[in-house]
């Protein structure tokens, strides 16, 4: 048995043909499609968006004071997310790797690590706290 549908996708109508090919209770079947003739309209060029591939972020970015450079470091998040856990404390020394805290985003979990050696001078965020992109979690005293 031969069945003709139209199939409208995108704006754009198909003529689509379907073959029954089985008599089971689970039928298998090809499928032609032709697109619709319009002879109304020029034919429509579709582009496609190219995606360059996401770079990773730096987490560690350099401040710089107007009075001079401290050698102070912002940990800043590297994304939107929420505060699982918070490793580092105000006074701590740091090695570089070392794990500062846990930021949760897209149901992942994200280590955030200290990429200098030095200080904790200040913790900006605590356990729970919501983050936006670029803000500062953590900043060390670099030594």
């Amino acid at each position: 048995m031969v069945k003709n549908y139209r199939v409208h996708v995108n704006g754009k109508a198909y003529d689509v043909t379907v073959e029954e090919t089985g008599s089971s209770s689970q039928t298998m079947g090809t499928v032609a499609v032709q697109p619709q003739q319009r002879t109304q309209t020029p034919a429509e060029t579709v582009s496609t968006p190219v995606i360059a591939p996401q770079q990773k972020k730096e987490t560690v970015k350099e401040k710089t004071p107007d009075s001079g450079s401290t050698g102070k470091v912002s940990i800043d998040a590297p994304m939107a997310g929420l505060v699982i856990d918070v490793f580092a404390k105000t006074g701590q020394r740091v090695g570089v790797g070392e794990k500062l805290l846990i930021l949760e985003a897209m149901k992942m979990e994200n280590d955030i690590v200290s990429d200098v050696s030095g200080i904790v001078d200040t913790v900006e965020v605590k356990k729970g706290d919501n983050v936006e992109t670029g803000q500062i979690m953590v900043t060390i005293i670099k030594s």
